[in-house]
C-alpha cells in the first residue's frame, strides 16, 4: 500500500509543492499511513489545491485499506473535486 500511495503523491506533482509532497512522504516512510492520509487531505482543502476525480477516486481506495481516517476528511475532499 506504501507504493500506491508514493504513486498519488508523485501523481501530484504540479499540484503539491516539494515541501508538501516531502511532509506526506515521511508519514508513508514511518508506516503511519493514516496521519499521511490526514496531511495530504489536509494540504488539499488548506491549499484549495485543484482535485481532479480520478485524483478522489484514488484518495478513496487507499482510505477504504487505512483504520482511522475520518470520514468528514475525505467527504470534504469530496466536496472540492473539479472536473479536468
Amino acid at each position: 500500500m506504501t507504493a500506491e500511495f508514493k504513486g498519488l503523491v508523485r501523481s501530484l506533482h504540479g499540484t503539491l509543492t516539494a515541501g508538501e509532497a516531502s511532509e506526506v512522504l515521511e508519514f508513508v516512510d514511518a508506516q503511519d499511513l493514516s496521519l499521511a492520509v490526514q496531511a495530504l487531505c489536509g494540504i488539499l482543502l488548506d491549499g484549495e489545491k485543484r482535485v481532479t476525480p480520478e485524483t478522489y477516486t484514488r484518495i478513496h481506495s487507499l482510505v477504504r485499506q487505512i483504520d482511522g481516517v475520518d470520514s468528514y476528511l475525505i467527504e470534504s475532499v469530496r466536496a472540492i473535486v473539479r472536473a479536468e
